[in-house]
C-alpha cells in the first residue's frame, strides 16, 4: 500500500509540473500546491514502505509516526498556500515557468522533503540488521535505486535554485533518474514480493520504462539541437536587420550603444523607453572593451554601483592565468547570477542577516569581493529608508548587474515589452553594441510544435506498448501461459484426461510438451496404483510367506556365526593376558570388544583389539614386555587378525624364554626381531590382514622404557598430574603390520619413567566418539585426538574411570582397548652427584680429577655398594677426550652393565669399540643407535666404516648415502665413500 501511494503522489506531483510548465500564464504557478504537498508524502510513504517490508514489528510506533508526518506536512502546505495565495508570482526563465516569491516557506519544505527522504536508508540500514543475508541484498538494492530516484534529482534541484547547475540539465537528469530510479525498485520488489504479478505486465512495464529513456535523451538531444538552430537564426536576424534594415516578424526592439552617444532605438514595436539596465550593461560592456584595447580609465562618469565593476571587472579579466578572456567573462557572470539567488531568496524579514552576509562577502577574499564591498557600502546607506524589502534588494542588485557575453542568449522582463528573449553583439567599432529583444511568446511556440511532435511519437509508443503487445504476444505468449494455468488448475481438482496444444516450438512450447508429459507419467502412475491396491492383500500374504522363510535362514546363519564367534573368543581370551607380577611396576589393561554376541548360555565379545604383557630377562635384567594391538576389520576379521597377532607374539615370547642366546639380545635387537617377524607374517596376506600396535619392554630395574609405534595412536604419560604424548612424531611414521616396506622406517623411542610415572596406550576407540548430529542426522565424530589427554587427567590415570569420562563425552563407535604402565617405588640403579669443587676439578686438573673418581669407586666397591653407572661415564669422558680408546672401551663394558638410556655415550662407546679393534661389539651398539635415532649422521658414518671393516659393503654404502642427504659434504663421509669404492672395485 505504501509503495502504491508513494508512486502515485510522485507522478501526481510530476504530471502536475509537466503540464503546467506548458501553460505561458500566472495562473500556472499554482502547480506548486501539488508538488509542495504530494512530494513530501511521497517521500514519507517510502520510508514506510521500507519499515513495513517485508514485516512491521513496531505497527503502532509505525501509525503514530505517519500520523504526524502527515500532519506536518498538511501543516506546511497550508502555510503555503496562505503565504503564497495573494502573493507575488514571477517567471522562471531558468526552467520556463510560472513560480510563486516565496522563499523562505520553500525553503522549509525542502528541508522537510530531505528530511523524509533521509530517513528511508536509515529505516533500510535498521531493517538490513533485523533481516537475514539474503533479505538484506533485496532491501540494500531497493535502497540504492530509491536514492537513484529521489536523493540525486533533489541535490541537483538544489544546485539549480542556487545556479550551479543549468535548469535544463536539471530537468534531463530529473527525468532520468526519476523513470530509473522507481523501475528498478518496482522491479526489485516485485521480483520479491509474494504479492500476485502477471508475467505480461513485467514485459510491458520494462518497455515502457525503456521507451521513456529512450525518448528522454532523444528529446534532450532534439531540444539542444532547436536551441542552438534558433540561437543562430536570432543573431543572423539581428545582423540582417543592422546592414538592410529588414526585420524579423518576432523582433519587438533594436538598440544601438555608443559610447559618446549612448543607447538609442535602431527599431522598436513599443514606447521608445529604456531600463537603466540596458544603459548601466552596455556603459560596463564597452568600458571593459576599450580598457582592454588600449588601457586606459573607463570612458564614462565614476558611479557608485560601478566600484565593483571598474576593480572586479579590470582585475579578474587582465589576470594572468591559463583561461581565455571570454572564459574568466563567463566565470564571472556565473558567481554573479549566484550572488543574485543568495540575495534574492533572503527571507525579508531577516534583513539583519541580509547585512551580516554583506559584511561577510565584502571582508572576504575572492573574485566578487569588489562587487560585495560596493553593495555592503549602498546597504549601509539605504537600509533606514523607507523602500520596501524587494526594492532594497533590486537595489542592491544594480550593484551585481549581469553582462552577457556577445551572442550569448539572456531574457528580459520589461513592463512595455513583456517578457523578451535578447542577444547583445558588438558594433563596427570598439565600444560598440547591438541588442535584440524578440518575442518570447514566438520562442515558445517554436519550441512547442518541436515538443509537440515528440508528444505525439510517445503517445503513439505507449499506445502500441500497453495495447499492442497484448495483440502481439496473445498466441505466442499469453494464450499459452492461460492453457497451462488452465491444465495446472484442472490438476489441482483431480482431472488428468487433459492435453494441450503445443502451438509453437519455443520455450513455452517446450513447457507445454513437458506438461502433457508429466500429466501422462502421473495418469500411469495412477493407474498402477490401483492395480497394485487390488492386489495389495495376496502380496502381502506372499510377502509375508517370503519373509518368514528369509527370517528362518538368517537365524539359522545367525546361530552358525555366533559359534564361529565363541570359538574364536575361545581361541583369543588365553592370549590376551596380563602375566606381569613385579614389585616395582604395576601393569593393567582394559578390552572392549564392540561386537557382542550370544551363543547357547554363553555371552562374549569380541574384535580386533590386543594387549598382553609379559616378562622375559634380556641380558641378565629382568623386562616387562607389553604389546597394545588393533588389528583392521569389523567382527570376525577382525578377531582373526587379533588371533594371529597374539598367536605370533606368544610364540616370540616362549622362544625368548627358552634360548639363552635371544636373551642376550640389547632391548631394542629384541624389539627389531619381535617387529620383523611380525611384520613378515601379515605381509603374507597380502594387504587382507593389517594390524596397528604398540610394542615395548620395560627394565624393572632402572624404569627405562624401550617402545616402537606401528601406526598405532600415540601413547599418553601422565606425570604430576599432567598427561602429555612423550612422542609424536610425523616425518618417519612406521605403517601398520602387513604394509610392504614399513620396516625402513623402524624407528624404538626410549622413555625414562620416574616413580609414579603412569603409561598408558589405547587403540583409536579413545578418539572414535559420536559426539553429536549435525542438522540432516549425520553423526559428528570428534577429530580432537588431544582431547583424550584431559579424559586421562580427569581420570588421573585409572583405566576405569577413563572409561567413564569417555563414555560421558559421548558414544564408544570402535573397539576399545586400554593398557596402563605404571613404575612404584623407588629405582633401584643408584644416582651420584658430582659436587661444584669436582666440576671446577675436572676442568683444571683432568688427571686429578680421574684419580678422585677411581678412589670415590673403590671405596664403594670395599663397602659392598652399587657404584653409579654416572662414575664410570665420567671415567669413560676422560680416556675418550685423551683418545686412550682402549681404556674408554674397558670402561664402556661397566657403564653398559650399569645403564643404557643416553644415546650419545652408546655412540661414543661403538666409536671407541671400533678403534680398540672390537669390531663386532661396536656394531652392536652402533646399530642400537641407529634404531634410536636414524637420522644420526655421525653414526651413520662410523657404522658404515665398522661394515667396511666386516666386509658388508652394501650396508656400508647404504649407510654413507643416508649420511650424505643427511649431511651433504661430511668429510669422513666422502673418505669413507672412497675407500669404499675401491673396496667395490676390487670385489
Amino acid at each position: 500500500m505504501h509503495l502504491g501511494l508513494g508512486l502515485m503522489f510522485i507522478g501526481i506531483a510530476n504530471v502536475a509540473y509537466i503540464v503546467t510548465s506548458t501553460v505561458y500564464h500566472p495562473m500556472a504557478a499554482f502547480h506548486r500546491y501539488l508538488t509542495v504537498s504530494f512530494v513530501p508524502l511521497a517521500a514519507l510513504h517510502f520510508g514506510h514502505f521500507f519499515w513495513n517490508f517485508p514485516n512491521n514489528p513496531h505497527k503502532t510506533l509505525s501509525r503514530w509516526l505517519l500520523l504526524s508526518q502527515w500532519t506536518v506536512t498538511l501543516l506546511l502546505t497550508g502555510l503555503f498556500i496562505h503565504s503564497t495565495a495573494g502573493g507575488d508570482r514571477w517567471f522562471r526563465f531558468s526552467a520556463h515557468y510560472w513560480d510563486f516569491a516565496e522563499w523562505e516557506l520553500s525553503s522549509y519544505i525542502a528541508n522537510l522533503i530531505a528530511l523524509f527522504v533521509l530517513m528511508v536508508p536509515a529505516i533500510a540500514v535498521w531493517k538490513m540488521i533485523r533481516n537475514d543475508r539474503k533479505l538484506r541484498w533485496t532491501i540494500f538494492w531497493m535502497m540504492l535505486a530509491f536514492l537513484a530516484g529521489t536523493l540525486l534529482p533533489a541535490v541537483a534541484n538544489k544546485l539549480s535554485h542556487a545556479g550551479r547547475m543549468s535548469r535544463g540539465t536539471f530537468q534531463v537528469l530529473y527525468n532520468l533518474m526519476t523513470i530509473l530510479g522507481f523501475f528498478a525498485l518496482i522491479v526489485i520488489y516485485v521480483n520479491k514480493t509474494l504479492d500476485r504479478t502477471t508475467f505480461l505486465a513485467k514485459i510491458v512495464g520494462i518497455s515502457l520504462v525503456t521507451i521513456l529513456v529512450i525518448f528522454q535523451w532523444l528529446s534532450y538531444a532534439s531540444y539542444l539541437q532547436a536551441e542552438n538552430a534558433y540561437n543562430r537564426l536570432r543573431i543572423k536576424d539581428i545582423k540582417l536587420s543592422i546592414a538592410t534594415g529588414e526585420h524579423s516578424p518576432d523582433l519587438q526592439y533594436l538598440i544601438k550603444y555608443e559610447p559618446e552617444q549612448g543607447v538609442s532605438f535602431v527599431y522598436h514595436t513599443g514606447p521608445p523607453e529604456l531600463p537603466d539596465r540596458i544603459r548601466d550593461m552596455f556603459r560596463v560592456a564597452s568600458s571593459v572593451d576599450v580598457k582592454a584595447a588600449q588601457g586606459v580609465a573607463t570612458p564614462f562618469n565614476h558611479e557608485e554601483w560601478a566600484d565593483g565593476y571598474l576593480q572586479g571587472y579590470a582585475h579578474y579579466l587582465t589576470s594572468e592565468d591559463s583561461k581565455t578572456t571570454e572564459e574568466r567573462f563567463k566565470d564571472l557572470q556565473k558567481q554573479l547570477r549566484i550572488r543574485r539567488i543568495q540575495i534574492r531568496m533572503m527571507p525579508q524579514r531577516k534583513s539583519d542577516q541580509l547585512e551580516a552576509n554583506l559584511q561577510k562577502w565584502s571582508e572576504s577574499d575572492g573574485i566578487l569581493q569588489p562587487f560585495d564591498q560596493a553593495a555592503y557600502n549602498a546597504w549601509r546607506r539605504i537600509k533606514e529608508g523607507s523602500s520596501t524589502s524587494e526594492e532594497k534588494k533590486e537595489e542592491l542588485f544594480r550593484y551585481y548587474l549581469p553582462v552577457h557575453p556577445a551572442g550569448e542568449r539572456y531574457y528580459r522582463d520589461d513592463p512595455n515589452y513583456g517578457h523578451l528573449v535578447c542577444f547583445a553583439i558588438p558594433g563596427s567599432r570598439p565600444g560598440e553594441y547591438y541588442e535584440a529583444g524578440f518575442s518570447y511568446l514566438a520562442y515558445r511556440q517554436q519550441q512547442m510544435d518541436v515538443a509537440q511532435a515528440e508528444f505525439w511519437m510517445l503517445i503513439g509508443c505507449l499506445i502500441i506498448v500497453l495495447a499492442g503487445f497484448r495483440v502481439f504476444f496473445k498466441q505466442t505468449l499469453i494464450d499459452p501461459l492461460q492453457a497451462l494455468l488452465r491444465g495446472v488448475q484442472k490438476i489441482n481438482t483431480g482431472d488428468l484426461n487433459i492435453r494441450l496444444p503445443v502451438q509453437v516450438q519455443d520455450e513455452i512450447g517446450f513447457l507445454t510438451g513437458s506438461f502433457n508429459r508429466m500429466v501422462t507419467s502421473i495418469r500411469t502412475a495412477r493407474g498402477q496404483l490401483q492395480d497394485y491396491a487390488t492386489t495389495l492383500e495376496d502380496r502381502v500374504q506372499e510377502r509375508t510367506l517370503e519373509l518368514q522363510d528369509t527370517v528362518k535362514r538368517i537365524q539359522e546363519l545367525k546361530t552358525r556365526q555366533d559359534g564361529d564367534f565363541f570359538l574364536t573368543s575361545l581361541l583369543i581370551h588365553p592370549l590376551t593376558s596380563n602375566q606381569v607380577q613385579s614389585p616395582g611396576i604395576q601393569t593393567d589393561m582394559l578390552l572392549l570388544q564392540k561386537k557382542r554376541f550370544s551363543f547357547r548360555r554363553w555371552n562374549g565379545e569380541i574384535g580386533g583389539d590386543f594387549c598382553s604383557t609379559h616378562t622375559i630377562e634380556l641380558r641378565g635384567r629382568r623386562c616387562i614386555v607389553f604389546l597394545n594391538g588393533d588389528a583392521m576389520g569389523k567382527s570376525l576379521q577382525g578377531a582373526a587378525g587379533a588371533l594371529i597377532l597374539g598367536s605370533v607374539f606368544e610364540s616370540i615370547i616362549q622362544r625368548t624364554e627358552l634360548s639363552q642366546e635371544i636373551q642376550t639380545l640389547y632391548p631394542e635387537m629384541w624389539l627389531r626381531d619381535a617387529y620383523l617377524e611380525l611384520q613378515k607374517i601379515f605381509c603374507t596376506f597380502d594387504g587382507y590382514m593389517m594390524a596397528s600396535m604398540v610394542l615395548g619392554v620395560v627394565e624393572e630395574d632402572s624404569g627405562l622404557m624401550y617402545f616402537l609405534n606401528a601406526e598405532h595412536p600415540w601413547p599418553v604419560l601422565y606425570r604430576n598430574s599432567t598427561a602429555t604424548f612423550p612422542v609424536v612424531e610425523q616425518d618417519r611414521i612406521i605403517h601398520k603390520l602387513g604394509i610392504p616396506h614399513s620396516e625402513k622406517n623402524l624407528r624404538i623411542y626410549t622413555l625414562q619413567l620416574l616413580p609414579g610415572d603412569v603409561f598408558i596406550s589405547g587403540s583409536d576407540g579413545r578418539d572414535d566418539l559420536i559426539i553429536g548430529a549435525d542438522s540432516e542426522g549425520n553423526r559428528i565424530y570428534n577429530m580432537d585426538e588431544s582431547a583424550f589427554l584431559s579424559v586421562v587427567e580427569q581420570s588421573k590415570g585409572h583405566l576405569p574411570a577413563i572409561q567413564d569420562n569417555l563414555q560421558q563425552r559421548g558414544q564408544i563407535s570402535d573397539d576399545l582397548s586400554l593398557l596402563r604402565i605404571e613404575l612404584q617405588g623407588q629405582q633401584a640403579i643408584p644416582r651420584v652427584e658430582i659436587s661444584k669443587q669436582e666440576l671446577a676439578l675436572k676442568a683444571s686438573d683432568p688427571s686429578s680429577y680421574e684419580s678422585a673418581i677411581n678412589e670415590r669407586i673403590s671405596d664403594l666397591q670395599r663397602s659392598g655398594e652399587p657404584v653409579p653407572a654416572d662414575l664410570y661415564r665420567e671415567l669413560f669422558e676422560i680416556s675418550f677426550r685423551n683418545q686412550d680408546y682402549e681404556k674408554a672401551a674397558r670402561i664402556s663394558d661397566e657403564w653398559l652393565l650399569r645403564q643404557n638410556g643416553d644415546t650419545r655415550y652408546l655412540y661414543l662407546s661403538s666409536y671407541a669399540l671400533k678403534r680398540s679393534q672390537r669390531i663386532e661389539e661396536a656394531r652392536i651398539q652402533a646399530e642400537r643407535v641407529l634404531l634410536r635415532d636414524p637420522h644420526h649422521a655421525n653414526n651413520l658414518v662410523n657404522l658404515a666404516d665398522i661394515y667396511r671393516m666386516l666386509g658388508l659393503v652394501d650396508k656400508a654404502e647404504n649407510c654413507i648415502e643416508r649420511a650424505l642427504e643427511l649431511r651433504p659434504g661430511h668429510k669422513s663421509a666422502e673418505l669413507i665413500k672412497k675407500a669404499l669404492s675401491e673396496l667395490r672395485a676390487e670385489l
